[in-house]
């Protein structure tokens, strides 16, 4: 694994990422607009299939997933960008570890909504499914609440 990590850390990546004085930091900004993106979308279709704002259409409320997929696109990208500035500083790092899982877990979650519920609901006519929407909505707050907090708890974590 050490290979791996020094090779990240030495690619052109790498070495652009810590002898660039702005791409850091702006990498950093566009983290944080991508993380308010896809938060705030999912927030409002969580919230929605939760149960709360009935008086919104779910297939309204669906609209905002694109919204959520360009944010979580915006985040691989800089996250990935700050992992190949440090490897050996985030792979060790329970924190990110942890993060990186509950992204997973997360993926997982809109995988199975994706594959299962939102389409039985969407053959069915139907807005909602009941507990099995609910169960993936509650799912998906908990998993990028997670996210957040592991994320901002890596600086702090060693």
């Amino acid at each position: 694994m050490y290979d791996i990590l020094f090779r990240i850390e030495t690619s052109v990546l790498g070495q652009l990422m810590r002898d660039s004085v702005w791409l850091f930091p702006m990498a950093e900004i566009l983290h944080f607009m991508g993380l308010s993106l896809l938060i705030g979308s999912l927030l409002v279709v969580d919230f929605r299939l939760l149960g709360f704002y009935r008086n919104f259409p779910v297939a309204a409320v669906y609209r905002f997933l694109p919204l959520a997929l360009a944010g979580f696109s915006i985040n691989l990208v800089t996250g990935t960008l700050f992992f190949f500035s440090d490897p050996f500083r985030y792979y060790p790092n329970i924190a990110f570890r942890l993060k990186m899982l509950f992204i997973i877990l997360a993926g997982l979650n809109a995988l199975y909504f994706a594959l299962t519920v939102h389409r039985k609901a969407a053959q069915s006519g139907a807005g909602e499914t009941g507990s099995a929407i609910k169960t993936v909505s509650a799912l998906s707050l908990i998993f990028w609440i997670g996210v957040i907090i592991l994320g901002r708890s890596i600086p702090y974590v060693e």
